[in-house]
């Protein structure tokens, strides 16, 4: 079973796919929550929030980064 975090997560990135496509960059839902996996999610978010200037945009890419920062959490 996919804790809330893992499913907000995944939600959020079907949101916000325009997001990333306009900041340049695919991201995938999280089908596994090992550490490298949410390490390559983080990577990519941050390349998202350097290639966007819009407030209420990087807002919603932190959102996404602190859902993957829980998830970090709960498996530790």
């Amino acid at each position: 079973m996919q804790s809330d975090a893992v499913q907000n997560f995944n939600d959020g990135i079907s949101a916000y796919q325009n997001i990333f496509h306009s900041a340049g960059v695919h991201l995938n839902p999280l089908a596994n929550t090992t550490p490298q996996e949410i390490e390559e999610r983080m990577g990519q978010i941050e390349r998202a929030k350097e290639n966007t200037t819009h407030p209420e945009r990087v807002q919603k890419l932190n959102r996404l980064r602190n859902y993957l920062l829980e998830i970090n959490y709960q498996n530790s």
